[in-house]
Order: C-alpha cells, then sequence, then structure tokens
C-alpha cells in the first residue's frame, strides 16, 4: 500500500509544509500542482467526476471543494481542471490545502485496483508503448497533462489525451505536430495516430 510520508519538522518542532509548485498549462481553465512526495508509483489517473472519484482519496478532496471538473493523479503532480466561471485566486489556496490535507491523512491516492498494469505481448505494441513512455508522456507531463495508449489496428495507433491536455485548444496540433510526426518516424508499422474519447 502506498503512503504519504509524515510531514517533516522544523527544529523549533512545527510542521513544515509540504512544497507545491503551481505550474501553468496551455490550458487555461487547467493548473498543475508539483509536489516532492510520491502520490503513485508509475501511470497516470484522470477522474472526470466526483462520482468515479468516491473511492480516490486525492482526487475525493479535490472534486469536494466545488467548481472543480477533472483531476489527473501522477507520481509527482496533480493537474486540476476547474470550472470557467471560477478563478484561479481563490481555488489555489483551497486546492493546495486539500492536498496537505491529504498528504497528511497517510492515504493513497488512488485505490490499489486503479494502480493494475497493463502488459503488451505484441512487438510493435510495446515499440508504442516504449515511445510514449520514453519520450513522448514526458514532454506532455510538462503542460500538466498525459497521453493514454489505447490501441494499435490495422496501422493506426489510438490514444487518449488527458489533464489539461483534454481541453486544450492546442491538443489537436499536439497530436499532429508531436506525437504523429515522432510515431511514423521511428515505428514503420504506424501510419496514423487517432485520438479517442473512451
Amino acid at each position: 500500500m502506498l503512503t504519504a510520508p509524515p510531514s517533516s519538522s522544523s527544529s523549533s518542532g512545527s510542521a513544515v509544509p509540504a512544497a507545491i509548485d503551481t505550474m501553468p498549462t496551455p490550458n487555461p481553465d487547467a493548473l498543475m500542482f508539483r509536489l516532492q512526495e510520491m502520490l503513485v508509483p508509475t501511470g497516470t489517473f484522470e477522474y472526470r467526476t466526483a462520482a468515479q472519484a468516491s473511492d480516490a482519496p486525492l482526487p475525493r478532496r479535490l472534486f469536494d471543494l466545488g467548481g472543480i471538473v477533472q483531476v489527473l493523479v501522477a507520481p509527482r503532480f496533480v493537474t486540476v481542471n476547474k470550472d470557467a466561471d471560477l478563478t484561479w485566486p481563490e481555488l489555489v489556496p483551497q486546492i493546495k490545502a486539500a492536498i496537505r490535507d491529504f498528504l497528511d491523512s497517510g492515504d493513497m491516492a488512488v485505490p490499489d485496483e486503479d494502480l493494475a498494469v497493463s502488459n503488451y505481448t505484441d512487438p510493435v505494441e510495446r515499440k508504442i508503448v516504449r515511445l510514449l513512455d520514453e519520450m513522448i508522456r514526458p514532454a506532455v507531463a510538462e503542460d500538466g497533462g498525459d497521453i493514454v495508449y489505447r490501441g494499435f489496428e490495422d496501422g493506426v495507433v489510438s490514444v487518449k489525451l488527458i489533464g489539461s491536455c483534454s481541453t486544450c485548444p492546442s491538443s489537436t496540433a499536439t497530436l499532429a505536430m508531436g506525437v504523429e510526426r515522432m510515431m511514423l518516424e521511428e515505428i514503420p508499422e504506424v501510419r496514423a495516430v487517432r485520438q479517442v474519447q473512451d
């Protein structure tokens, strides 16, 4: 079971708040909150509704704030998408407080069943997933999002953009100019990349 580490203390004995850096993303309604603590060992986990997050302690706390429309949990960051009617100055302090409360709780960020990892036996799929993991996902993560592999059939790679990237105005350009170009250059079996919504 993955648990958050206890808060460190200063020499005076008072707790030192966890450092949480706020990073902008290309999507004005999404912010990335970067942490030093590890939230999950690997992967990314997207929650689009409070109902989806009912068993996920960290996303549930964030949805409970109100005005949150999507939460993405990655190993060392959380991307939060807000309702367009709200402003970040009113939400950021609440989000940081909710994340710190979560870290103090010792709970897992997401439930065990969400941490299951799929293994691919097809050699082309392994190459696709390796390229996604090593080259593409780190770049997408810098913008507070992620890209998830959804399948390979008839030369077409299906992926899903999540986090800030799912609603970003430039997501189509990201897919066509970056992801597809790299896939076509590196993997001869790939003819195209398409985005799916499921």
